[in-house]
This record gives structure tokens, C-alpha cells and sequence, in this order.
């Protein structure tokens, strides 16, 4: 399993991120915001194969692309999930209600809309079928295992302050467990279809094992040769202050292996980052280093600096977090 991604737009622009996650059996695809032509830089194919779609909050440079994205994926075959804090239900609604439909009908399209709570999920269900003039069910979910969450990973969210609410998110692997060769060699029996129970997480503990001409309990084999490997970890932080919140927000993304953070205003404009509720570079390495992340990525930076501007503040945010860069793509 592995998780990669791509930091979405250019220097002083609209940006998201865009995640791929590999499970070894299928692909994964998610989107984190979607402001003016972040899109522009990914293949059609990829963009219509977007599952899931995170906003941070709903301000026009985290959502201004999402009709494009919309138009593309709007009838297909598979549900299409969207998560975001409180206002999200009405926000979408609005935008896909507010088109003529009227050749719909019969077409698939299912749109599961999931805002989130403090300790709660809303979560509707729009139709391409209905024309997008309804909502067709609503459910309320209990939180606390996670916004999304399969076999393979899950997103948490947690809350930031942007004077509105603003979501923050987490994505984690589950973990994996693979034989151990090393003690398989040491046991000096052969590999065989019998490793499968052993990698089993729903059999039988108990059940006997003839194998190299001695029996073993699935048990014990699961002890003795399972090896647990930690799946990735991503963190995606942007518009906040640097608070309370953001202090309960260390908990969730410490140790994570990658931090994309907001870097809006340079350390020395940090009164104009707390008036507008941004955060500077500076900020974003202190978290970093406190969150003890391996890696830092800066972006979402504001149009006001220039190239110059935009290296000095890198080199700044190293002299707190040394492993910090720009997105690959950058020209920095």
C-alpha cells in the first residue's frame, strides 16, 4: 500500500490536493478543495475516477473549480462523496440544483453529501434521476470512527479557525501485516496456501495447521510470523490561526509522514496573517516541528510575494523545520 500526491496550482494561486491511495488491489482517489483551474493539470481520466471530495471550508478560491470537476463526473456510474464542514448540504445542493436538467431522466448520478459536525455527520443523498431537485434521504451518523473509513484507510477531520469553521484533514493507511521470512526460514518448514489462513484476519485461532510434518495452531503462527508494517499518513492544513484549536489539532497529525500546510504571509507580515486568520511560514514549521511530522510541504501562499520572496521564505521556515520544501511543480 502506498499513498502519493500532487499540490494542485501554482505560487499565488488557487491550489488543492489531489491524493491517489494504492491498496495492492485497487486505486483510490481523493480531492482536497477545488479552487479556479486546479483541475488543469490532471488527466481526464484521473479527474473522472475522483471518488471522494474534501472541502476545507467555502470560500470562492477552495471552490470555484468544482463545476468543472462537476460537469465531468456528474452522471457516472458510481457515487460520488463529498465531505466539508457545516454548510456544505445547501452550498451543493445550490450548485448542482442550480442548472436545467431536463434530459436526466433515467441517467445514474448519485451524490452522497456528508457535512461535518462536531459530533455528528449529516449525510444526504442527491440523484442525478430526481434532476438534482431534491434531497432524496438524509441520515444522521454518529462521529468518531473516522468521516471515511474502509479496509484499506480513513479520513479524519478535525476543526480550525478561519473566523468560519474550517476543516483540517488526516488520511491514514491501515496498517498490514505481512509474513515475516525470516522466521518462516528459522521454523524450516516451506511456504504454502496454508499462509493464507495465517494472513486471515477472520480465521480460525484455533484451527490446526499440518505443516513440515509437525501441526501448528493458526494461532501461533499469526504470533510467531505476522509482522505489522504502519500504512502512510498525509495531513492537509489550510485558512486557519495558529489557537487552541490548532493545538488539539497536534494530537491527530502527530508523527504523520507528511504535513501539507498553508504558508499565506511571511513570518514578518504575521499581524496581517492574524487579521485576515491565516498563518505565516514560520508558524507552519513551529507545527510541524511540534507535530514531529517528517516532512513539511508549504503551500496556499498569498499573490502579494514575489519569487524572491517566496525563497527567503522557505529558507525562514527551514531554520525551524528543516525538512520543508514547495510542491514538486514549483519554480521556486
Amino acid at each position: 500500500m502506498s499513498i502519493s500526491y500532487n499540490v494542485l496550482g501554482k505560487p499565488g494561486k488557487d491550489n488543492a490536493l489531489f491524493v491517489r491511495i494504492n491498496s495492492g488491489k485497487r486505486f483510490y482517489r481523493l480531492l482536497f478543495d477545488c479552487g479556479e483551474s486546479v483541475l488543469s493539470s490532471l488527466e481526464q481520466g484521473e479527474i473522472r475516477s475522483i471518488d471522494y471530495v474534501f472541502f476545507s471550508h467555502f470560500h470562492v478560491d477552495h471552490i470555484a473549480g468544482f463545476d468543472y470537476l462537476f460537469r465531468r463526473i456528474y452522471d457516472r456510474e458510481r457515487p460520488v462523496y463529498i465531505f466539508g464542514p457545516p454548510g456544505l448540504t445547501a452550498i451543493i445542493f445550490n450548485r448542482l440544483n442550480g442548472f436545467t436538467w431536463n434530459l436526466l431522466t433515467g441517467s445514474p448520478g448519485e451524490w452522497i453529501i456528508n457535512e461535518i459536525h462536531q459530533d455528528k455527520i449529516h449525510s444526504s443523498t442527491i440523484k442525478a434521476s430526481d434532476s438534482f431537485s431534491k434531497i432524496s434521504s438524509t441520515e444522521i451518523i454518529p462521529s468518531g470512527d473516522g468521516e471515511l473509513s474502509n479496509s484499506d484507510f480513513e479520513v479524519r477531520a478535525f476543526f480550525l479557525n478561519h473566523r468560519i469553521p474550517c476543516a483540517g484533514y488526516i488520511v491514514k493507511e491501515k496498517e498490514t501485516y505481512n509474513i515475516d521470512k525470516e522466521k518462516l526460514a528459522q521454523l524450516g518448514i516451506t511456504p504454502g496456501e496454508w499462509l493464507q489462513k495465517v494472513k486471515d484476519e477472520h480465521a480460525d485461532k484455533d484451527e490446526v495447521i499440518f505443516t513440515g510434518g509437525r501441526t501448528y495452531s493458526v494461532r501461533y503462527l499469526k504470533e510467531l510470523l505476522l509482522k505489522m508494517k504502519e500504512g502512510d499518513s498525509l495531513a492537509y492544513m489550510t485558512d486557519f490561526i495558529y489557537d487552541q484549536e490548532t493545538d488539539m489539532a497536534l494530537n491527530l497529525i502527530r508523527k504523520c509522514d507528511t504535513l501539507i500546510c498553508e504558508s499565506q504571509y511571511l513570518d514578518e507580515d504575521r499581524e496581517l496573517a492574524l487579521q485576515n486568520y491565516h498563518i505565516t511560514n514560520r508558524q507552519a514549521a513551529e507545527l510541524a516541528r511540534k507535530a514531529e511530522v517528517d516532512k513539511l510541504i508549504l503551500f496556499h501562499v498569498s499573490d502579494r510575494y514575489r519569487r524572491d520572496d517566496l525563497t527567503g521564505m522557505l529558507e525562514d521556515a527551514r531554520q525551524v523545520f528543516r525538512n520543508t520544501s514547495y510542491p514538486d511543480g514549483w519554480d521556486v
